[in-house]
């Protein structure tokens, strides 16, 4: 238990006292500690030394030196105890320090006047007997007073120096012999305390340098554990930057790869098909010239006008190539009324749209972006027809498709929404829709090129687009443009 608190104190003071208070402090501590068996010896030997000089002394002196004996080691007990409960911190182990040395040289005084309760003729085996006495209680001093050298001098010195006069002033040489003795002893116990308290005030010193050594170790401990912890996660993020980096990189080098054989298809087969398209239209007008059986004749013109509805079909696919080929090719921007484009758009697929879903709009109170009117007509125009596609056909009651326009909060950007509640888009799936030629329709409804152009023709302009959707609840695509100024449109 006393280590326990000792412990606890040193912790506690280490925060900010100097070392050698906190040596002081611990002295002091020791000095109590060691305080219950100093005051058990000084009731056991006050006890033998009265029966020892019990005739040879007067009784009633020596009832009352043991008392005060008593007393003064009562008083050192409580004092002890009211120290224990009162745990004082460093700064004050001083002023206990002078309690306990004032009770050692009260103590002192005390025993060095039991050689002068003695009768005259006492034999001199009895001042013998009180200096070997009061050399072991000295001796004892050394021991539990070492740690504090005035309290162990305060006991020592009155206690000695009585019967060592007593000795040196018999005259004889037996007499004058045990004094020297005395004092060659005093002089040892001292020199022995003096070193004793050296030593543990030594060890003290060891033991909260380390202790300060091991706080600091800790803390340092702590800091790199917090520093790894905090450098493994910056190491994270950049890896997944470095992952998503990737990932682009790919994704643009796909695009890159796409757009030179996109150009490269577009360009060898966009020549033929001029051709194709002009003999198809020379034969029809043609046709209608010739006599013969109508029913063949009608059989050759709906053969060639599904030739001719082939022939545009290749070249809407042509135009799209050439158009995710030049994504990079920034156009020149103006004003545009995101409305009537908007609405222009909504006009175009309305028989799609017709025979799917209703149509709502929610416009909002929005400026001009910033932009091209050819490139968002077709950015809004592939998004109305995905959101037809994704409804079935048959139910347009059940069905909606919702245009939303409005002004973010910071005004930097005009939002608009395009929301079907069609089939949705699984989650696998949300990344990859932008990547080209990859589609969920069926092959004749379309060969993935759409969307990727959208986000290539929005990047061009500056804005974005993004996506969320549930399987079986439907979708919203968000696109974001730049105003083109302050203000508001219609």
């Amino acid at each position: 238990m006393r280590e326990t608190f000792r412990a606890a104190e040193t912790t506690r003071d280490l925060a900010g006292a100097p070392v050698e208070a906190l040596v002081r402090a611990d002295s002091v501590r020791v000095l109590f500690d060691r305080n219950a068996i100093a005051q058990v010896t000084v009731f056991v030997n006050s006890a033998i030394v009265v029966v020892a000089l019990w005739g040879h002394a007067p009784p009633g002196r020596l009832v009352a030196w043991a008392g005060a004996l008593w007393l003064v080691a009562a008083y050192r007990l409580a004092l002890a105890d009211r120290f224990r409960r009162a745990r004082p911190p460093s700064d004050e182990a001083g002023r206990w320090g002078r309690w306990f040395t004032v009770g050692a040289a009260v103590n002192g005084i005390i025993w060095g006047t039991v050689p002068l309760l003695l009768r005259d003729g006492v034999p001199f085996a009895y001042l013998i007997f009180l200096a070997f006495v009061l050399g072991g209680m000295s001796a004892g001093a050394a021991l539990s007073n070492a740690t504090l050298q005035p309290a162990f001098v305060a006991f020592t010195v009155p206690a000695l120096l009585p019967i060592l006069v007593l000795l040196l002033s018999g005259g004889d040489r037996l007499s004058v012999g045990a004094g020297v003795l005395v004092a060659i002893f005093g002089v040892a116990v001292s020199a022995i305390s003096r070193s004793g308290g050296r030593a543990l005030a030594q060890a003290v010193r060891l033991r909260l340098t380390n202790a300060e050594l091991a706080r600091g170790l800790f803390a340092l401990n702590s800091e790199l554990e917090a520093r790894v912890v905090e450098r493994t996660a910056q190491l994270e993020v950049a890896r997944s930057r470095e992952r998503d980096a990737e990932r682009q990189l790919a994704r643009a080098a796909r695009l890159a790869m796409v757009g030179t054989l996109a150009a490269g298809v577009a360009h060898e087969v966009n020549s033929p098909l001029t051709y194709l398209r002009s003999n198809l239209s020379y034969v029809r007008a043609e046709l209608g010239g010739l006599d013969g059986d109508p029913v063949v004749r009608r059989d050759l013109a709906d053969a060639l006008a599904e030739a001719a509805v082939g022939v545009e079909r290749v070249r809407d696919i042509v135009r799209q190539l050439m158009a995710i080929s030049q994504v990079e090719t920034r156009g020149e921007t103006e004003a545009v009324d995101l409305h009537s484009t908007l609405d222009l758009c909504a006009d175009m697929v309305r028989p799609e749209l017709d025979r799917r879903a209703r149509l709502h709009r929610e416009y909002g109170q929005i400026p001009p972006v910033l932009g091209s009117a050819s490139r968002l007509v077709q950015v809004f125009l592939n998004l109305l027809v995905n959101a037809s596609h994704a409804v079935p056909e048959g139910d347009p009651g059940r069905h909606e498709i919702l245009i939303a326009t409005r002004l973010d909060p910071a005004r930097a950007w005009v939002v608009v929404e395009v929301s079907d509640t069609g089939c949705g888009i699984a989650e696998g799936d949300l990344e990859r829709i932008w990547e080209p030629f990859f589609t969920t329709k069926p092959v004749d409804q379309g060969i993935g090129l759409g969307l990727a152009i959208c986000r290539a023709q929005l990047g061009a302009l500056g804005g974005t687009i993004a996506v969320r959707s549930r399987p079986g609840v439907g979708s919203t695509f968000t696109v974001r443009l730049r105003p083109a100024a302050d203000g508001n449109g219609g």
